[in-house]
């Protein structure tokens, strides 16, 4: 019924109505974690995030404060609507199949002023969306990593028409390991900081920022624990022995590598 309500004129007062009764917030604790680490860092309060819902995204609470600008990206023309109807005249919701071309525009918009905050969950090349987007330096990065992919340092190769769902049947073969992106955000002046409650998302601070009492994370012994919404623990093992066949980088040393 509401896939229907989202393509009719009914949408405006849907979206209107649910933002009235629904508490803004994130897949899980990000949002949370970002309102603490924003308050613990000196830094310029505009953030992008590429890939969000429209009333759950990670950089959701920084969204809502009018002190904070934005630009959020995602390729659903209901998020962007839903977006560009209940926040502020701060953020800008645009509508974009990503892919390093479009990407151009974004990097822009980036370089074009100081930006806080960096957040990317797209399903598939985020490793290759954060190797642009991080020379913008960013002070504070999220990125979600695929936890199937153990703590192997390898992303899936870029695909400019990437599609999780269709490149595998499972929907596992996407994106990067958490030592994939820990080792591009190392390698470019950046320490992680948490790990969201389930498993999923990374946090990143620029290192000439990290002033005072922080605890830093060493990404080879993350603990690698994916939990879905209801409380289950996600067989990630079983989903790695599905797609190790599949083809692979290596980001140590840029090559393709194998797993059959």
């Amino acid at each position: 019924m509401k896939d229907i309500v989202k393509s009719t004129p009914l949408a405006v007062p849907f979206i209107l109505l649910k933002n009235l009764t629904t508490e803004a917030t994130s897949q899980s604790n990000e949002a949370e974690i970002l309102t603490r680490l924003a308050s613990r860092v000196e830094m310029p309060k505009r953030f992008i995030e590429l890939g969000f819902s429209g009333f759950e995204f990670n950089t959701v609470h920084l969204a809502r404060r009018k002190d904070w600008k934005g630009l959020l990206v995602d390729g659903g023309a209901y998020n962007v609507r839903v977006a560009n109807l209940i926040l502020h005249e701060g953020i800008r919701a645009e509508q974009m199949w990503i892919d390093l071309t479009t990407l151009q525009r974004v990097l822009d918009y980036a370089e074009s002023q100081d930006l806080g905050v960096l957040s990317i969950d797209v399903d598939g090349n985020d490793f290759w969306f954060l190797q642009k987007l991080i020379t913008a330096r960013p002070a504070l990065i999220v990125a979600e990593f695929n936890i199937t992919l153990g703590r192997r340092p390898i992303t899936v190769p870029y695909d400019p028409l990437f599609d999780r769902k269709a490149k595998h049947e499972t929907g596992e073969y996407y994106g990067a390991s958490i030592v994939a992106i820990a080792h591009l955000c190392a390698s470019n002046g950046y320490s992680l900081v948490e790990i969201s409650r389930n498993g999923v998302n990374a946090f990143f601070v620029r290192n000439d920022l990290l002033t005072g009492d922080w605890r830093t994370i060493d990404a080879s012994k993350v603990r690698l624990e994916k939990y879905y919404p209801d409380g289950s623990k996600a067989p990630t093992d079983q989903f790695w022995e599905k797609i190790k066949t599949m083809p692979f980088i290596d980001v140590i040393d840029m090559a393709p590598t194998s797993f059959s």
